[in-house]
């Protein structure tokens, strides 16, 4: 019964992070953290209360979804840039990131340095080991 549970715990966490934001008029910008499983955001993001949904952390609701705020925090190096997306919230190097064994080109955020992975802002990613 235990592997059940934990199983059903992990398909509930892949599900929220691979469903993307929350319901919102943000152009699928946002990015999940909080709720149940306490999901941090990513870089220096901070996780904020979901103003689309009827979930109160105040009121009752410990438990609830959050979205991912970014707020430029800190000074970039020379040769860097602070990339506020709220799937970054971090100084990223100008002219492309490394990854692994590729470059992430302009707009994309390395998501898996094992596998060079690349992704748009905002989607998801499998976070799997490669040779």
């Amino acid at each position: 019964m235990k592997h059940v549970s934990a199983l059903v715990l992990l398909s509930f966490l892949a599900a929220a992070c691979s469903a993307g934001p929350p319901a919102g008029d943000d152009g699928g910008t946002s990015v999940f953290c909080g709720g149940i499983a306490g999901i941090a955001c990513p870089g220096a993001g901070r996780c904020v209360d979901d103003p689309s949904d009827d979930c109160n952390p105040t009121k009752g609701g410990a438990d609830c979804g959050g979205v991912c705020a970014c707020i430029e925090t800190e000074l970039c190096v020379r040769g860097s840039h602070f990339d506020s997306s709220p799937s970054v919230c971090a100084c990223v190097p100008d002219g492309g990131q490394a990854c692994g064994p590729t470059t992430c080109g302009p707009g994309m955020s390395c998501c898996n340095a094992s596998c060079g992975t690349c992704v748009k802002p905002g989607m998801a990613c499998i976070q799997i080991a490669c040779d």
